[in-house]
Parts: structure tokens; sequence; C-alpha cells
């Protein structure tokens, strides 16, 4: 990516996050890119390359400010079950009245391997806190019976990723029962 210091490429990134978010990547032409950063297409090519590689860049940016807000969540003091709420919580104010970036791509985008590595390695890195925050709760006496914490970890991305879609559409009652019924393995 080269720098052009004629504009601040951090901006340009999160206001092309924007419009993919709001219009996919299909849905977003290079012209609404030109408009909504401000800058000529030749600007957007020779920073980012292509539009491609500005969604991929701006996925990115998207799972870092993702991971800065809900992830310290799962490390704070308090019981897993207090934690998995409040993050939840937090994913349900995120995601109204918007989908997950990232979940988005995966549906729309499947079929290019550079976004779907991209979609599976962030899974990968929603887990890990997840498996640590049980494994803490398991050593704790908070978890019923002795479950399988990977696939547990696994199901917790899951429950994540279907909430992020439900938020756009259901109301907070609803979200708040697929948070409670999600949480039942938890004494």
């Amino acid at each position: 990516m080269s720098r052009n210091n004629n504009f601040d490429i951090d901006k340009a990134i999160e206001n092309a996050m924007e419009v993919f978010w709001e219009k996919g990547y299909e849905g977003s032409s290079m012209q609404d890119l030109v408009d909504v950063l401000r800058l000529s297409r030749s600007s957007i090519y020779e920073t980012f390359g292509s539009k491609k590689d500005l969604y991929l860049v701006a996925l990115d940016k998207y799972e870092d400010q993702a991971n800065e807000c809900l992830v310290p969540i799962l490390y704070e003091k308090g019981t897993a079950k207090d934690l998995l709420f409040r993050f939840f919580n937090k994913v349900i104010e995120l995601h109204i009245p918007r989908s997950c970036l990232m979940v988005n791509a995966s549906l729309e985008m499947t079929a290019h391997s550079d976004v779907s590595d991209r979609v599976r390695s962030n899974m990968s890195k929603n887990e890990r806190p997840f498996y640590q925050l049980l494994t803490r709760a398991l050593n704790n006496g908070e978890i019923k019976g002795n479950p399988n914490l990977r696939a547990l970890s696994e199901y917790l991305v899951n429950v994540m990723h279907g909430i992020s879609v439900t938020a756009v559409i259901s109301d907070r009652q609803t979200l708040d029962n697929i948070v409670s019924m999600s949480l039942k393995f938890l004494r």
C-alpha cells in the first residue's frame, strides 16, 4: 500500500468500511467510494490497489475495532455468566440496526478465498477469549457438567454472530431471550 500524505489513510479506511457495511461489497461502486472518501479513483487505486484490496483493509479495521470493544469484557473480573451477559449486551448495542460486517462478508463473499480466510481467522480469534473464560469458569465450578470447552467456545462465537444478524430485525426482548437461553449451561 503506497503512502499518499495528502489525506488521512485511516479516515479513508473508516469511511470505506462504512460504505461496505451499508451497501456490501458488490453493492458498493467505485463511484460510491470516490464520493464518500472524497478521493479520486487514481488516489484510491494508488493507495489501496483495488476496490477488493480496500475492502480487505476495511474488514481488518472492522475486526480490530470490534475486538477492542468486545474482547476486554471477557477478561474482566466477575463470573462467567455476568461477563457473557455484558459481552452479548454489547454485541446487541453494536449491531442495532445493522449486522456484523464480518458476518456480511461471510455471506456475500464466500467464493473469495481471501475473504473466507479472514472470516475464518476472525472466528478463531473470537473463539480464544471465550475458551479462556470458560476454562476459568470450569475451574471455578461455574459450568454444569464437563462439556467440551472448545465446542462450547465455538457455539458462543455462533451465538455472537447470530445475535448480530437477529439484532437487525428483532426487538430487545427477543434478543435478551436468546442470550438467556444461550447461557443456560452456566450455574
